[in-house]
């Protein structure tokens, strides 16, 4: 043990490591207690995973929708579409 807290890099790792169990703990017993600060930060989390499938969906349903149009368009009968305009 005194071999490692000699070693400056053994010094780091055990401040690191004991920050993050540290940190940890902090969270579950804020989490734990009802914080309303965890319960903030982890509602933006939430919109932020769920904001990108929400939009991914709504680009996937007017992709599925522009797919049925086109292939409603490649079936119709060429004389059954309008005549171009004259302006």
């Amino acid at each position: 043990m005194d071999q490692l807290l000699s070693n400056p890099r053994g010094l780091v790792i055990i401040c690191c490591f004991g920050a993050l169990v540290l940190g940890l703990n902090m969270t579950l017993v804020g989490l734990l207690r009802g914080d309303k600060r965890f319960a903030r930060e982890a509602s933006k989390w939430t919109r932020a995973f769920t904001g990108g499938r929400d939009v991914r969906q709504q680009q996937a349903d007017s992709a599925a929708e522009l797919h049925r149009l086109v292939g409603q368009l490649k079936t119709q009968d060429p004389k059954e579409q309008d005549p171009p305009h004259d302006q």
